[in-house]
């Protein structure tokens, strides 16, 4: 269990501190159009303000960026009164099976079995969530940012927030199912959780150009001398978003990190959005990657001469993928296959670039006309 949740906060490292930029619709620009150039189907259709519409059996449609801000949200979802709303929600994350087996001298190993992709139906409020028929109640809180749920049968949820955000439209949230936790392991999901970009809110540029980080998991957490199998890595990448055509550019990747000493290679393609998802064959990309370097050593922060290093070489089978925030300000994706995941998350350029350490490993170059 350690290991997954340590897993899960590296994993969210990528939600930094920002702050709030503009999305001004300024007509003067020769780089703006009015919205009625735009291809209609690039964004979802705005659900309305937060709760004016429900669904059948009563609970909140799910709504988008123009309906309410992250900060409102998060109060109405973590709001313990009974009487408050319950809000729909369908998201997709990577799934980690993860059973317990005996090891030697009587140990007990967590292995990484097997990884997948799942979308599932959310509903969220009451300071509870039920998560495919699943609930998760009895909230506790570290801090402001972390709430955990527990489930009578076994297993629990995670909700991460980052309220230091103010006002920035590029807040988001990190969930987190450990579902059927129990002392023969489980299965883990993990998910980005937030407003999708619709109509009404969406930028008036042609493009848009954001910069993020791509990260990957692999492995099986078989046990080595000083730690386990299991690699993960991050690389960032600037791409732009076509706003008449729905189309992501991709990038090919061929990086090592100088630090952990681990190579990735990779292509992301171009991708294409519909209604602020994936759409069409962009799902069912084959993405080849591989991975080598060092594994993260028990006894230390870095490699040291004797860390033990391993290769792998997994194929991304699914991809999932949303623009999410106020003008168009996050997009996340998701891809799976049976031995490994990854997860991109990119910001606005404008917003990156006010973080602490804003390097970019793969500008994008060429640049598109």
């Amino acid at each position: 269990m350690a290991r997954r949740t340590r897993f899960l906060s590296w994993l969210l490292a990528c939600g930094l501190t920002l702050v709030a930029c503009g999305g001004d619709d300024d007509t003067s620009d020769p780089g703006v159009i009015g919205g009625d150039a735009i291809n209609g189907d690039i964004f979802i259709t705005a659900a309305g303000p937060l709760c004016a519409q429900h669904e059948m059996g009563g609970n909140c449609v799910q709504p988008t960026s123009s309906s309410t801000d992250e900060l409102a949200l998060h109060k109405a979802m973590t709001d313990p009164d009974p009487k408050s709303p319950v809000i729909n929600f369908d998201i997709s994350g990577y799934i980690v099976e993860s059973p317990l087996t005996k090891g030697g001298q009587g140990s007990i190993d967590m292995s990484y079995s097997a990884y997948g992709l799942a979308r599932r139906h959310v509903q969220a409020g009451r300071n509870s969530f039920i998560v495919d028929g699943r609930r998760y109640g009895n909230g506790r809180h570290l801090g402001e940012t972390d709430f955990y749920y527990t489930r009578e049968q076994g297993g629990r949820a995670g909700f991460t927030f980052n309220l230091e955000m103010g006002h920035n439209p590029a807040w988001h949230f990190a969930f987190g199912e450990g579902e059927g936790e129990s002392r023969k392991g489980g299965t883990a999901w993990y998910a980005q959780l937030g407003l999708l970009t619709d109509q009404t809110d969406a930028p008036r540029t042609r493009k848009v150009t954001y910069v993020g980080a791509y990260y990957s998991l692999s492995g099986t957490a078989k046990s080595l001398d000083h730690g386990s199998d299991i690699l993960n890595i991050g690389v960032t990448y600037e791409a732009e978003l076509d706003l008449q055509t729905g189309s992501l550019s991709g990038v090919s990747i061929d990086y090592t990190d100088p630090k952990k000493q681990r190579h990735t290679r990779l292509k992301l393609p171009d991708l294409t959005f519909k209604h602020s998802r994936l759409y069409g064959l962009s799902k069912t990309q084959r993405i080849d990657v591989e991975i080598e370097g060092a594994v993260d050593d028990l006894r230390g922060e870095g490699p040291l001469p004797d860390t033990p290093r391993v290769q792998h070489e997994f194929t991304i089978e699914e991809l999932e993928g949303e623009i999410l925030g106020k003008q168009a300000s996050l997009i996340h994706l998701v891809g799976a296959g049976p031995k490994g995941v990854f997860q991109v998350m990119l910001y606005r350029k404008e917003l990156f670039e006010l973080m602490d350490d804003p390097v970019i490993n793969y500008p994008l170059t060429p640049a598109k006309p």
